[in-house]
């Protein structure tokens, strides 16, 4: 599982609440993602962790990375989501804390650290399953789509499997697209270009998906990708990336 913060690491630092959230989690991704231990015995750590923890939220998470090494496979979309959004909830939670803005759109940039997260592991997915045996892809979706487990080791995505990715693209886009929105309304003006900045990324990101094989090889932002992010943040209008 890669680690998933909603800024830039190299910023994360001018905003130390975040920042500390953002290296918890990794340590819980890293001892999820060990597998010189064994599958009972990482469970076990990250049960004790939760256990420990007096944070109703991180507890969440650490229970949550758990779940993603002890079951590795998720039975639909609302239970995918469940695992992304517990798993990213400490750094979510801080993010909207710090934003400054009002409840609704602090959902709303909460809610791109879930999808920011999911995307992440779509663009892995090839990994996950060779490495740890993890499909974060809805299983339900897999069986309409006659999607097998086995179709992840392949070179190339099969018709079911493509179907299941943009499927999956469908649903994180608009999320992404209501959270640029509230981005934009971030009171600090370094928080709020951050923000824009890596939301834009990932929206151009879900373009390049829909475009490309993540199971042929690294799916990554062009330089021209970039200069769109760019030209994005520093325009005035709120369209579409």
């Amino acid at each position: 599982m890669r680690p998933t913060t909603p800024l830039d690491t190299r910023r994360l630092e001018a905003w130390p609440e975040i920042f500390a959230c953002a290296s918890t989690l990794e340590d819980a991704r890293a001892l999820a993602d060990d597998t010189t231990r064994p599958i009972d015995e990482r469970c076990a750590r990250l049960g004790q962790r939760a256990e420990s923890s007096d944070d109703p939220v991180l507890k969440r998470s650490y229970e949550a990375h758990r779940k993603a090494v002890s079951a590795r496979r998720f039975r639909n979309w609302s239970d995918l989501v469940s695992y992304a959004g517990f798993a990213v909830a400490p750094v979510a939670k801080r993010f909207g804390e710090a934003s400054g803005l009002g409840a609704a759109a602090r959902q709303r940039l909460e809610a791109y650290c879930m999808a920011a997260h999911l995307l992440d592991l779509l663009m892995h997915c090839r990994d996950e399953f060779h490495t740890h045996d993890r499909i974060f892809l809805p299983g339900d979706w897999m069986r309409s789509t006659d999607a097998a487990p086995a179709h992840l080791a392949a070179p190339k995505a099969s018709p079911g499997l493509r179907a299941v990715i943009d499927r999956m693209l469908d649903r994180v886009d608009p999320i992404l697209a209501e959270a640029f929105s509230a981005a934009g309304s971030i009171p600090d003006s370094g928080m709020r270009r951050a923000a824009m900045t890596e939301i834009a990324a990932r929206r151009r990101l879900v373009r390049r998906l829909r475009r490309s094989d993540p199971l042929s090889g690294r799916v990554d932002l062009t330089a021209l990708d970039r200069a769109m992010v760019w030209l994005r943040v520093r325009l005035p209008f709120r369209g579409a990336t």
